[in-house]
């Protein structure tokens, strides 16, 4: 018997692994909170390896209204989102099939060691997250998962071993001080109301992130260790950082073309914000390159940065001065 919850990865640009699979729900079931995903409601943040404390990167945090749920835009999308444990180790994949047939949109505490080929943890380190389930098919012994890989953000088929193992090698599982629940499950409303992009949102948060990067200081961050070994792992660590700020900025310029598309901005704010944005995409797409390829000069890319926070913080200002 084979069963697809049908939900379509939401692929435009990468958040992080929570936003991403609720996006992924959200705008399967209402296409309009694409322009949710878009909302400018994130910051900049300076973040420490998981595998190294004493390392730290800037990334982006785009949870920025959790602090106040009600603002969030996929509280519209979902009443609430409800921690859940397993009955025991032997009975998780018929309670994780069970919840499936439901229609219950769940997503799994998996350790990423053992989880999927290709993505950047796979036998290389342990790093834990949620992943969300799609279906199951259960004569083939398989469960398909949204999830992330070095290759995008698709779905994939996972096999009842490997999930067992991610599964009982989870945080849940072996970390005794560890919080958080076995799953969640994500309770949508009864009625899912559209989403309206609003140009007072945008221009707030504009307002918002442009005195934000008037004060974010990349000071003490990207301090690569000279070892090889340790190098390579904060090189990728800090490509991992820079990632989520270029999908950021892909969803700026959605952003930018919804807001056009809806008459929010006119044609002229729309093209000088455009040739704004396209300046500090590029530069953020040159520090990632240069931290794929290995041409990592450190004082380089702090200067580099600085420079691309300060013509963000322009382009933000631009906006709110001509919207």
């Amino acid at each position: 018997m084979k069963l697809s919850m049908k939900r379509k990865p939401f692929n435009e640009f990468w958040m992080n692994c929570m936003l991403n699979q609720a996006f992924s729900i959200a705008v399967s079931v209402e296409p309009s909170y694409r322009d949710a995903a878009y909302l400018n409601i994130y910051r900049y943040y300076p973040w420490e390896a998981a595998t190294d404390k004493d390392f730290r990167y800037p990334t982006i945090d785009t949870l920025y209204y959790m602090d106040d749920p009600v603002r969030f835009p996929l509280s519209q999308v979902f009443r609430y989102t409800e921690p859940g444990h397993f009955r025991s180790k032997e009975t998780v994949l018929e309670e994780i099939r069970a919840m499936l047939a439901g229609g219950r949109n769940l997503s799994v505490n998996v350790d990423l060691y053992d989880w999927l080929p290709g993505s950047m943890a796979w036998k290389t380190f342990h790093w834990y997250h949620y992943s969300l389930f799609n279906g199951y098919d259960k004569e083939r012994g398989i469960f398909y998962v949204i999830d992330d890989t070095l290759a995008g953000y698709e779905e994939h088929e996972v096999p009842e071993e490997r999930l067992l193992k991610a599964y009982g090698n989870s945080e849940y599982n072996v970390n005794p001080d560890y919080l958080g629940p076995a799953f969640y499950v994500y309770n949508l409303h009864e009625k899912v109301q559209p989403y309206e992009l609003r140009l007072a949102e945008v221009v707030e948060n504009a307002e918002r992130l442009a005195r934000e990067l008037g004060k974010f200081s990349i000071e003490g961050m990207w301090n690569v260790d000279s070892e090889p070994e340790k190098k390579q792992a904060h090189l990728t660590y800090g490509l991992v950082g820079v990632n989520i700020i270029c999908n950021r900025h892909i969803a700026n310029v959605s952003l930018l073309r919804s807001m056009r598309e809806k008459n929010l901005i006119g044609e002229a704010l729309f093209e000088s914000l455009s040739g704004q944005l396209g300046a500090v995409r590029d530069g953020w797409d040159l520090v990632k390159d240069r931290f794929v390829t290995g041409d990592f000069e450190r004082g380089r890319e702090l200067a580099l940065a600085d420079e691309l926070f300060v013509k963000e913080k322009a382009f933000w200002t631009a906006l709110v001065a001509g919207a």
